[in-house]
């Protein structure tokens, strides 16, 4: 059984995004922008399983990390995690959600869109760097989030 919680503690979170391959470098400071911090564990032995991060860069909701410890993926984490952290991001208010995704088919199968570069907001790095779409292939994404009534 596995919990999502909020957190303020960075460094693990770091950590598993390093380990994952994300471009984030281990540290105890969230980066400029951090809204939010979501941490999935086991409920027994409170170790950390997954983790995400949403952020606020260039006026826009960013779900800036997500990440499953490798041997657990595939399991159905992933899709609790990003159900959490967009019902978390419209709890700040969220109209939309962007993200640059290094595995676009996993987020396209919960509604979320490919933009093209050009149409999109300066929201990462990757938007000016030498190598997207050289050797990096990320999706620039976005998702409408629906507010029930």
């Amino acid at each position: 059984m596995y919990s999502i919680r909020e957190t303020q503690d960075f460094y693990p979170l770091s950590l598993l995004y390093q380990e994952s391959g994300l471009e984030v470098t281990p540290g105890h400071t969230p980066p400029q922008g951090t809204l939010s911090m979501l941490r999935c564990e086991d409920s027994e032995t409170g170790e950390l399983v997954a983790a995400a991060t949403l952020q606020h860069r260039a006026g826009h909701f960013v779900l800036a990390h997500l990440a499953v410890v490798s041997h657990l993926q595939g399991g159905g984490l992933g899709s609790q995690l990003l159900a959490s952290a967009e019902h978390h991001a419209k709890q700040l208010g969220a109209r939309e959600l962007w993200l640059v995704g290094k595995v676009p088919g996993f987020y396209a199968r919960y509604q979320w869109h490919t933009v093209p570069r050009e149409m999109a907001p300066p929201i990462s790095r990757c938007l000016t760097c030498s190598q997207f779409q050289v050797d990096c292939f990320p999706s620039i994404m976005k998702k409408e989030l629906s507010f029930d009534v």
